[in-house]
């Protein structure tokens, strides 16, 4: 589908659609200067319009702007279609990369709900790329029409503040600013859009699956709007929503730093006593982010759970505890957060010269002068034991559990987060190392407090 030959690379759209002017107004507040940016494209007419509107907007300013399209594999076209964006971004001089998931073809039957499992692979991936390049913004194409729906799904759920908020503007996950500067615009603007500037789309057929819920809520927007629910009093409630969430933010940042201390394992250490001298809300949210930030995970535990923790703490006396893939210990006034062994299933390959996430909590990066490729997994006893024979390697019993092993043909080879190697490793890689390092995958003060929230 090339564009049109009525398609000009550098016009702004003119009577319709999106003006290059009011775009600006609206990404202002967020990037007040020129810098370099990324753009998720799909293919879609959403993000093509946040393309286009992008282009003029970093052309404007001397801005490097470059568009990543991840190849998800879940359809036989997602690799057509990658191809595709990649022309389109040709024709408008605009550097393109293409990102392949290589589990998504593997994925297809094989897990109820293979399009979670792509987005989260989407955001590691273009993230992870955007970190490679030092550029810090990646913009999102999502809309005040998708802002609507979210709203409606957590209504659905029994949502609570923070999930009647929907989607921020901004959101930091993994060191990158998500930007989301489309959320006023209504998702026909951005068609007219597309269409002032003659730019064709691709119609993903997922958005007309009447299996999926947003979908559903998407088809009863116009009985919905007929009884009152129209697009502006839903937006009206999600802005109030946010700014409740804001100062709930605030809150529970501010406690945060008080009362939590993290170590480079992923290990957080936290203040009893000051936890439980916030309000009860700020300080169940506070419990869920450091839950959430030592797991790794991508949302937080269920609420029931959470409380129930949260109301032996008060009680007292307190047990041990292991909630959302983490061990609670108590040590003195502090409980010490960690991640349960028995939770780990992830198992990677790092191939020389890649990075890989670990477990949603540790990036590793493997030189290109390294000799093979490293399988990633859960440290084990047996590796544990072979690796201390080697000598120097000590590190506690609550740490150690959680640590990702690196292991080759001959075995366990490595503990990086540790800077320990296998003799004939280190001399392998002489100068050179393999680099471990504890990440948030959300910034911590910004994470969802817990499910049905």
């Amino acid at each position: 589908m090339p564009a049109r030959p009525d398609a000009r690379a550098g016009a702004p759209p003119s009577g319709r659609g999106i003006s290059s002017t009011d775009f600006a107004a609206a990404i202002a507040p967020y990037l007040p200067d020129a810098r370099p940016v990324a753009v998720a494209v799909s293919g879609g007419g959403d993000s093509l319009a946040l393309l286009r509107l992008l282009h003029i907007w970093t052309q404007a300013r001397g801005a490097e702007l470059t568009a990543l399209t991840v190849d998800h594999g879940l359809r036989d076209a997602s690799a057509v279609e990658a191809e595709q964006v990649a022309t389109w971004c040709a024709a408008l001089g605009v550097r393109h990369v293409s990102l392949r998931w290589a589990q998504g073809q593997a994925q297809r039957g094989l897990t109820r709900s293979p399009q979670a499992d792509a987005r989260t692979a989407r955001y590691d991936l273009m993230t992870g790329w955007c970190r490679a390049q030092g550029i810090e913004t990646l913009c999102l194409a999502h809309h005040a029409d998708d802002q609507v729906e979210t709203f409606l799904i957590r209504l659905a759920r029994g949502s609570g503040v923070d999930g009647l908020a929907a989607m921020a503007a901004t959101t930091v996950r993994d060191g990158v600013t998500l930007l989301r500067p489309l959320l006023s615009f209504p998702k026909a603007a951005l068609m007219d859009t597309c269409r002032a500037f003659g730019q064709d789309w691709i119609e993903d057929p997922s958005n007309a699956n009447t299996a999926a819920t947003r979908v559903r809520f998407r088809q009863a927007r116009d009985l919905l709007a007929a009884e009152g629910l129209t697009t502006e009093r839903l937006l009206a409630t999600v802005g109030h929503m946010q700014r409740a969430r804001g100062a709930l933010e605030t809150m529970v940042t501010e406690l945060l730093t008080q009362a939590c201390a993290w170590d480079a394992f992923g290990v957080a250490r936290l203040d009893v006593a000051r936890l439980l001298s916030a309000p009860e809300e700020v300080a169940l949210r506070a419990l869920a982010q450091v839950l959430m930030a030592a797991a790794g995970a991508e949302f937080g535990p269920r609420f029931d759970a959470l409380g129930g923790v949260y109301r032996r703490l008060a009680r007292g006396p307190w047990r041990d505890a292991t909630l959302h893939g983490c061990q609670l210990q108590r040590d003195g006034d502090a409980i010490v957060v960690s991640r349960e062994a028995a939770a780990i299933t992830d198992v990677q390959m790092l191939a020389p010269g890649e990075e890989v996430r670990w477990d949603g909590r540790f990036v590793l990066r493997s030189p290109a002068s390294a000799p093979c490729a490293f399988r990633v997994s859960a440290m084990t006893a047996a590796g544990w034991g072979a690796l201390k024979r080697e000598g120097g390697l000590r590190v506690a019993p609550v740490l150690r559990a959680g640590l990702p092993l690196l292991s080759d043909e001959r075995g366990p080879a490595a503990v990086p987060i540790v800077d320990f190697l296998r003799d004939d490793l280190r001399l392998a890689l002489g100068k050179h190392t393999i680099q471990c390092v504890f990440v948030f995958r959300r910034a911590v003060a910004d994470l969802p407090p817990f499910a049905g929230m």
